[in-house]
C-alpha cells in the first residue's frame, strides 16, 4: 500500500492526549480492526511513513514495535512491516478491496469526526441559510396530511417536484420537461447513479484533476479507470478533452465547469459550446455538475452545457443542499427522457425512493432560489475576501485565486508536500484538506482546498494555527529541503 493512501485510513489518528506513538500505534489497529488492511498486507516503511507524517522515525518505530507486541504486525527479514497473518482479530477482518478503496476517501473522516478544539478548514459544507422565510421549510396542514396517508415511493420524485426543477430549468433558458427530471438524495446519489448507468469495471472515465472527492468514490466505487483532466483557470480545455477522449475511449466524462471544486474555475460560454458538440461527435455521455453553480459571488454564472447544443448526451446535476440545507439532501438529474426512465430503475432497486416530506419543503425551496442567492453571496463573499486577506498577510508565499463563486480557495504551497503539512497542522489544532485526496492521479501534493465558511474570529484562529504549523514546517528538513516529485516536474 502506498504511503498516501495509508495515511488517508489512519484519518485525525494524532488528536487527543498521549504520546504521539501511542496514538499511531492504536489508530493502526483501528484500521486493521476495520478491515481496512488485511492479513498480509505490507505497511509503509518507518523512514518513508515518518516523513510523510512530519514525526520522527522513532516514533514511527515505537509504534510498530507496540503493534508487533501485541500481535497485530509480524516482521519479516529484510522486508518490513506486515499486517499478521496469525491474529485471529485480523483474520476476522474485512478483506473486500472495494471498501478498502472507499476508506482511503476523506468522505466519511470529514462528515463523521468530532473535530473538539481542532479548528475545521476541511469541510466544505455549509450552514443552513436561516434567513430565509421560517414558512418554507413548512408544510401547510393539508399538505402535510396528505404526504402521512401517502403510501407510494416515486422512484422518478414526486410529479410536484419534477415540475418545479423543470419550470426552474426553463427561467434559465433551458426548456425542460418534468420527464427529464430524476428527483436524487443529493448530488452525490445523482453522481453514483450515472456511474452505475454507464460504466462497468475497468471502463475509462475522464474527470477533473483535481476534482469533487465524493466524485473519485462515486466512480472508484463503480470500477472505473479514472484518466485525469488537468484543471485550468478556465477549467477544462476542450481540446485537451477531445484529445483524451479520442485517445482513451472514454465511456463517460466528469465536469464541473461551473465553480469548480476545488479551484473555483469557471469554463468560458465558447468552451461549453465546444463540449457540447463533443458529446455528440463522440457519443459519450459528459455530465455536467451544477451542485455550486448557485453560489455566485461576482457577476453571472454561465449557463449550463446542455443549453448550448443537443442535450442528449448530456446529463446535468443539480441540487439546493450547498445554497440552502444540507441537510435537505435535495437533488436531480436533467437528462433525455429515455436515460431518466434507466436511471429511475437503478434508483428503484436501491432505495425505491427519495423521502417526501424532504421532497414536498424542497418544491417551496426551488421558487426561493433567486434569494437565496443574494443571501448567501452577502453571506460569503466577505468571507471570502477575509480568507484571502488572512492568507496574504499570515502565508504570502503561498498561491490563489479568488473565485468568483464556490465555496474554496485553491491554495498552491511554494514548496513540500500538502500531506505532510496537514499532519503538522493537526496537532497545531486546525484540519485542513491536502490537494491528493482530490486528485486521481495523486498529482496535487503542493496544494490545500480552503472554505470559507467558518465565523471570522474562527477563520482567523485557523489561519494563525495553519501559519504556526507552516512555520515549523518550513524549519523542518522534510519542508524547506525536500524536493517532491511534483517539484522535479516543475524543475
Amino acid at each position: 500500500m502506498d504511503v498516501g493512501t495509508f495515511i488517508a485510513l489512519l484519518n485525525h489518528w494524532a488528536t487527543g492526549r498521549g504520546p504521539l506513538h501511542d496514538k499511531l500505534a492504536q489508530a493502526i489497529q483501528r484500521v486493521i480492526r476495520a478491515g481496512s488492511l488485511p492479513p498480509a498486507m505490507r505497511l509503509p516503511a518507518e523512514r518513508r511513513l515518518a516523513q510523510a507524517l512530519a514525526v520522527s522515525r522513532t516514533t514511527v518505530v515505537a509504534a510498530y514495535f507496540t503493534l508487533r507486541e501485541q500481535g497485530w504486525l509480524e516482521t519479516r527479514p529484510g522486508s518490513g512491516a506486515y499486517v499478521s497473518s496469525r491474529s485471529r482479530a485480523v483474520k476476522a477482518a474485512r478483506q473486500d478491496a472495494q471498501t478498502r478503496a472507499l476508506a482511503a476517501s476523506p468522505m466519511l473522516g470529514l462528515f463523521t469526526y468530532d473535530t473538539g478544539n481542532t479548528i475545521d478548514l476541511a469541510l466544505g459544507t455549509p450552514a443552513p441559510l436561516t434567513d430565509l422565510p421560517p414558512e418554507l421549510f413548512q408544510l401547510p396542514q393539508d399538505e402535510h396530511e396528505a404526504i402521512l396517508r401517502d403510501r407510494m415511493y416515486y422512484p422518478l420524485g414526486l410529479s410536484a417536484l419534477r415540475r418545479a426543477v423543470a419550470a426552474h430549468y426553463a427561467r434559465l433558458g433551458l426548456p425542460t420537461e418534468p420527464e427529464q427530471i430524476l428527483i436524487t438524495n443529493g448530488a452525490q446519489q445523482a453522481i453514483s447513479l450515472a456511474a452505475l448507468l454507464y460504466v462497468e469495471r475497468g471502463d475509462p472515465v475522464l474527470i477533473e484533476d483535481p476534482v469533487y472527492f465524493g466524485a473519485l468514490d462515486a466512480f472508484r466505487t463503480a470500477g472505473a479507470r479514472l484518466c485525469s483532466l488537468p484543471v485550468g483557470a478556465n477549467g477544462v480545455s476542450p481540446a485537451t478533452l477531445r484529445d483524451r477522449m479520442a485517445a482513451t475511449a472514454a465511456r463517460l466524462v466528469y465536469l464541473t465547469p461551473t465553480f469548480q471544486n476545488p479551484t473555483g474555475a469557471v469554463m468560458p460560454t465558447a468552451a461549453r459550446r465546444a463540449v457540447a458538440k463533443m458529446a455528440v461527435d463522440f457519443g459519450v455521455p459528459i455530465i455536467d455538475d451544477n451542485s455550486l453553480a448557485d453560489l455566485i459571488l461576482e457577476g453571472q454564472a454561465p449557463l449550463p452545457i446542455a443549453c448550448y447544443g443537443e442535450t442528449v448526451a448530456i446529463l446535468t446535476i443539480g441540487c439546493i443542499s450547498k445554497l440552502i440545507w444540507p441537510g435537505l439532501r435535495a437533488g436531480w438529474i436533467r437528462a433525455a427522457e429515455n436515460v431518466i426512465e434507466r436511471l429511475a430503475r437503478l434508483k428503484a432497486a436501491l432505495e425505491l425512493g427519495s423521502p417526501l416530506w424532504t421532497q414536498a419543503v424542497a418544491v417551496r425551496l426551488i421558487a426561493a432560489i433567486p434569494e437565496a442567492r443574494k443571501l448567501r453571496r452577502k453571506q460569503f463573499l466577505p468571507l471570502r475576501n477575509l480568507l484571502a486577506d488572512l492568507l496574504k498577510k499570515r502565508l504570502p508565499d503561498w498561491e490563489f485565486s479568488p473565485p468568483a463563486g464556490g465555496l474554496f480557495l485553491w491554495a498552491r504551497l511554494p514548496r513540500g508536500d500538502a500531506q505532510e503539512l496537514a499532519q503538522l497542522a493537526l496537532r497545531h489544532g486546525v484540519l485542513i484538506l491536502p490537494g491528493n485526496t482530490m486528485s486521481a492521479s495523486g498529482m496535487q501534493s503542493r496544494y490545500v482546498r480552503l472554505p470559507f465558511l467558518a465565523e471570522p474570529a474562527t477563520l482567523r484562529q485557523g489561519i494563525d494555527r495553519l501559519a504556526a504549523a507552516w512555520r515549523e514546517y518550513q524549519s523542518s528538513t522534510r519542508g524547506s529541503a525536500r524536493v517532491s516529485r511534483l517539484d522535479m516536474a516543475i524543475i
